[in-house]
């Protein structure tokens, strides 16, 4: 398991969970009580995207296919992406 802290857009700490990894982070958020804005699960309409603040070296942004537009380093769409097994903390923080 690993472990992602969600904040929200104002950088104040939202929640902890643990995670599995190769998973999409999308449904494992909902499913411990985080919610995040969500639209189309299909990696185009960016409403689910956060901002990695730490443990950026473990998120894997195209975990179940390619987003439709390019990302900045720093971003990742949950309903598209995971993390991989690491015992680090990833931060991702809210954008909406």
């Amino acid at each position: 398991m690993t472990t992602v802290q969600i904040q929200n857009k104002n950088g104040e700490f939202l929640k902890e969970v643990l995670v599995e990894p190769w998973k999409i982070l999308l449904s494992q958020l909902e499913a411990a009580g985080v919610e995040i804005p969500n639209a189309c699960r299909a990696g185009m309409c960016a409403a689910c995207m956060c901002n990695i603040t730490a443990g950026g070296e473990y998120v894997k942004k195209d975990m179940r296919w390619e987003p439709a537009f390019p990302l900045w380093e720093d971003e990742i769409m949950t309903c598209i992406g995971g993390v991989l097994d690491t015992q680090e903390t990833i931060i991702l923080k809210t954008m909406y």
